[in-house]
């Protein structure tokens, strides 16, 4: 019978299993709590398949107005920053223009303080064609522009689902998600940019009641908010429990 244990999980998902053999025998009032969470900050943001296409349509000029020309950039979905999907842009519209003798120029940036956007661009934005990039943007799907002097948009950027990430642990209970039960023992939101180190050690434990006192298994899992699994692009995540017995310092 084990009055403390250390447990420590690691792999290449969010979804962490242990099996044990033999089980691991606890006593009836033992709890468990995160002592520590590593990874890397790749949760992917909301740039998916059905908003991750920009076009963008070439205004003729005198010499060419009868040559019409629309290019349609399409993003991985992936973890972005503003600065990320505009450097990724710029890089197609300079080979489109290479290959095209095109002189299409496009930006977008951020602002700080209410998190708008501004966006340059000398072409027409097809911002109303399927699986528009416009939302994340914080624009209407309408076909829009030339923008020669920076336009705001009428929303905040919308580049993040996530807005809690619930550590959940099979073996624990006595958490609520709203009015539901839940196995989470811990919450937190990655704070700092996309490929970061993320390292969570909590000053203050808390502790949640076993719902088994033979563990023959542990799954640890990444959730959001309302329990939808979530991705971490195969990084290494290290997740360490402690069980102990109620009231116990060890």
């Amino acid at each position: 019978m084990h009055e403390s244990l250390t447990l420590s999980l690691t792999g290449n998902s969010t979804v962490l299993t242990a099996n044990y053999f033999p089980s691991l025998n606890v006593y009836e009032d033992s709890e468990i709590a995160l002592l520590s969470l590593q990874t890397f900050n790749s949760f992917p943001n909301i740039i998916n398949a059905i908003n991750n296409r920009l076009k963008i349509e070439v205004i003729p000029s005198k010499r060419n107005k009868y040559k019409l020309h629309t290019f349609e950039f399409c993003l991985e979905e992936g973890c972005y920053e503003i600065e990320d999907i505009n450097n990724k842009i710029a890089k197609e519209l300079s080979q489109v223009n290479n290959n095209y003798g095109t002189q299409l120029a496009f930006s977008v940036r951020i602002d700080p303080v209410d998190f708008k956007t501004y966006i340059k661009c000398n072409g027409i934005l097809q911002f109303n064609t399927p699986y528009s990039i416009a939302p994340v943007f914080g624009f209407k799907k309408i076909r829009c522009g030339p923008f020669h002097e920076a336009r705001r948009s009428d929303k905040a950027v919308n580049l993040n689902t996530i807005n809690s990430i619930k550590v959940l642990c099979n073996i624990a209970h006595g958490s609520f998600n709203n009015q539901l039960p839940s196995h989470s023992i811990y919450e937190f939101f990655p704070s700092g940019r996309t490929g970061t180190k993320v390292v969570q050690s909590p000053s203050n434990l808390i502790y949640y009641r076993l719902n088994k006192t033979d563990i023959n298994l542990i799954t640890v899992q990444l959730v959001d908010q309302n329990n939808n699994p979530i991705d971490n692009f195969n990084e290494t995540l290290t997740v360490v429990l402690h069980i102990k017995r109620h009231g116990s310092h060890y």
